[in-house]
């Protein structure tokens, strides 16, 4: 018998807003209209702004029992906090006490938590932050190291001489480094948000539209990898209903559509049919997808055409028997012929996290649907998978916490801008595909991963040194695409692979990402460091100082009054242009001690003349040519600007220098090409020439000198259907370059990418019209 049902424990069959309409019989999380003040659907009527301790204490009581010799903790947490947040309001007017009370009930109560320390962390998240005579020692010696962690792990960075954006990027990478070694932060701040969601409505617009993309951007994916789904679920939910509230309603009307549809009944009539003459008793339940399936996060884009499907169907064997999954999974396959390649069995080969669950899309009245098979315990780990592991001593099992804990540490250790780490952060939930080593062993990982995501996958010196890799017997570069049943064996070289920003981009897995994005810091903290120097040593002997003033007592205080560890971190802020040079002098001219510290320190005087860097060679991790006015290597006449992502070349009269980028002469430093130096290996670069047909041009590459290897010459024509050639050129110094850029048109000239001999270009070289 085939019993058909929903999924909240209300018994009731939910529409596509009922928040518990969740996989895995989870408690409705929406199910109760949240009143100012209110913690739950339980608390007592009267003054909403009012918190009754008592009442809570009874509530969160019928989940950790007062009596139990682990649980006192809690209770001595939850005094603790509510003395601490006296007289504190929320914007609603509600008592702040409120707000980390609801954190710990909705771990308790809606996510089955029953740690106490955890949630002994969860009602005292904000007393550091939102208390000013509290600090983390008092609370270690209280409350023991653990709840202590959990609390820092909580609480935000405040450094007032930052921007929000960095302050805010600084505070998600504390989140999860934290959460890398102790699971429970992230556990309470996910619920955290969850609460401020479900009462965003009493901030300004500006403050709602700015949590809501950050939920839809970091913690709602982060959720989904942790297979929070009733978290996961609601936060999309709210979220996407702030940030696009029209779309929201026209959507959750076609979710509410679709469930009733003419398909949808005929696909349920059909299997349980289908079971039912197979003697196998089960329960289907019926999953419309929620909002967060129809938002596209690189787009920013909610459509319906954004989900690969709208509705799964589960189905729930009576039976703990595996053999009989396979039975209804032949019994659904002949009623519906699954979709090529689509198959996947989870029970066979269970993902890390130990899911497992027979999957099979299968394609009825023009649209894509999933059928998931799996017995009662499967069921119920798919509902629970970390609160049903979670345990105060052992939280999981070692190989699922191993991965998310380094999934975690990965993401927590990117250092590239706060855009990339969002970046990962999604990826982290993207749909998966699976590949094979050598031996047989099965690998996930994210759709769209290349040869190199393998490689860092399996360990992280074959990423360093990957040249390639044998592809079901084939040689491929480190960038090739992956697809579902790969074999895939790693070849590895004695050099270290020279990865660049585009292959970051390429990579799918965040691991590969992270160490790929470390790379690219390192050449770019040597490059700054050696460009720093050049610079102070410039303006040491403009002013008549010694190089010894570099040197002894005098440096070291200037050290510590800007707050910079060593002498080569000094010249690296030099040479990313966060600090002033002149700010430098001003404290060597005359004893740091002697001084008060300039109001005008950010930037100095302007100085009479520019310095001079010495460019010896090209690193493609460091130095750019501006698309604005298109500079060459050995050209006169060229400047750079400095940053934390490297040097840019302009020529000296580019109008955007100043125009767009609203840049001083003090910011700008002249650039000195070494044309005696040969560089280490031939740089290849690839050259569009625009307005000029391969004729035009022909004669003028016949005069350059022997030793310029034209690799590849083309005519095509751009996007805008105008004549262009691509040229792809083998240069080994500045003098080979300058003169093959003097031969070429000085108008339409541009280099679209370069990089040493024998890397494969990794994308496409169609012109784009890129800002410098």
């Amino acid at each position: 018998m085939v019993h058909v049902g929903s999924n909240c424990r209300c018994g009731k069959v939910h529409g596509a807003t009922c928040g518990g309409d969740v996989e895995g019989n989870i408690v409705n999380l929406q199910s109760v209209e949240r009143k100012p003040g209110v913690i739950s659907s339980a608390s007592a009527a009267g003054d909403p702004y009012e918190f009754d301790l008592e009442r809570y204490r009874a509530r969160i009581s019928r989940y950790l029992n007062q009596e139990d010799e682990d649980n006192p903790v809690f209770f001595e947490a939850l005094d603790f906090a509510y003395q601490l947040h006296a007289g504190q309001r929320r914007k609603s007017g509600a008592a702040y006490i409120s707000h980390p009370c609801a954190v710990a009930e909705i771990l308790a109560r809606e996510l089955n938590f029953k740690d106490p320390l955890l949630l002994a962390g969860a009602v005292l998240h904000d007393v550091v932050e939102d208390v000013p005579f509290i600090n983390l020692l008092e609370l270690e010696q209280r409350f023991g190291d653990t709840i202590a962690e959990l609390v820092d792990g909580c609480t935000k960075l405040t450094r007032h001489q930052l921007d929000r954006a960095t302050l805010k990027d600084l505070t998600h990478s504390k989140i999860f480094l934290s959460a890398s070694r102790r699971l429970g932060v992230l556990i309470i701040k996910l619920a955290d948000r969850l609460h401020n969601l479900r009462t965003l409505h009493y901030l300004t617009q500006a403050k709602r539209q700015r949590i809501a993309q950050e939920t839809v951007e970091v913690y709602a994916p982060i959720a989904a990898r942790l297979n929070l789904f009733p978290l996961k679920r609601e936060m999309y939910h709210l979220a996407l209903t702030y940030l696009y509230p029209r779309k929201c309603k026209k959507i959750l009307q076609f979710i509410r559509e679709i469930k009733v549809s003419p398909e949808v009944t005929q696909i349920e009539e059909a299997l349980q049919k289908a079971l039912e003459e197979a003697n196998l008793k089960a329960t289907l339940r019926t999953r419309t997808k929620g909002l967060g399936t129809y938002y596209n996060s690189v787009k920013r884009t909610l459509e319906t055409s954004n989900a690969e499907n709208y509705i799964d169907f589960v189905v729930v064997l009576d039976s703990a028997d595996t053999l009989d999954c396979y039975k209804a999974l032949g019994a659904v396959n002949r009623t519906f012929p699954p979709i090529p390649r689509s198959l996947r069995d989870f029970i066979a080969t269970p993902k890390n996290n130990g899911y497992r669950s027979l999957h099979s899309r299968i394609h009825v009245g023009g649209q894509n649907f999933l059928v998931k098979i799996r017995t009662p315990d499967m069921d119920h780990w798919s509902a629970y998978t970390v609160r049903g592991e979670w345990d105060t001593q052992d939280p999981l099992s070692d190989e699922h916490w191993h991965e998310i804990s380094e999934l975690l540490r990965t993401i927590g250790e990117y250092s590239g801008a706060g855009p990339q780490r969002k970046a990962l952060i999604r990826l982290s939930e993207s749909e998966e595909i699976f590949v094979y080593s050598p031996d047989g062993d099965i690998y996930y990982l994210p759709k769209g991963s290349i040869v190199l995501d393998f490689a860092y996958r399996i360990h992280s010196e074959l990423g360093v040194y990957c040249e390639g890799a044998s592809v079901n017997g084939d040689w491929s570069p480190p960038t090739r695409l992956l697809k579902d049943g790969d074999t895939v064996e790693i070849l590895t070289s004695s050099e270290r692979l020279d990865a660049d920003s585009e292959i970051e981009e390429l990579c799918k897995t965040p691991k590969a990402r992270t160490a790929i994005n470390r790379q690219l810091q390192q050449k770019r903290m040597q490059h700054a460091e050696d460009i720093g120097r050049q610079i102070l040593a410039q303006e040491v002997l403009r002013h008549g100082l010694s190089t010894e003033v570099l040197e002894g007592e005098t440096i070291r205080l200037l050290l510590d009054i800007l707050n910079i560890k060593d002498i080569p971190e000094l010249y690296v802020r030099l040479g990313q242009d966060q600090l002033s040079p002149h700010l430098v002098l001003y404290y060597l001219e005359t004893p740091p001690q002697e001084r008060e510290r300039p109001q005008h320190s950010s930037t100095g005087a302007v100085p009479s003349e520019r310095n001079v860097i010495v460019i010896k060679q090209l690193e493609k991790a460091a130095h750019r040519f501006a698309r604005c006015c298109n500079p060459y290597p050995g050209q006169q006449h060229v400047v750079a600007t400095l940053s934390e992502r490297g040097t840019t070349f302009h020529h000296r009269d580019c109008g955007d220098l100043k125009e767009r980028h609203g840049l001083q002469p003090q910011h700008l430093v002249e650039v000195f090409w070494n044309e005696t130096s040969v560089w280490p290996r031939p740089l290849v670069f690839h050259l569009h020439i625009l307005h000029k047909s391969l004729d035009a041009i022909l004669f003028e590459l016949s005069q350059l000198p022997s030793t310029v290897r034209i690799l590849r010459i083309e005519s095509t024509r751009n996007k805008h259907d105008q004549p262009m050639v691509r040229l792809t050129v083998r240069l080994k110094d500045f003098g080979e370059s300058k003169a093959l850029f003097e031969r070429l048109p000085s108008e339409g000239t541009m280099i679209d990418d370069y990089r040493q001999e024998g890397e494969a270009r990794v994308l496409s070289t169609e012109t784009r019209d890129r800002p410098c």
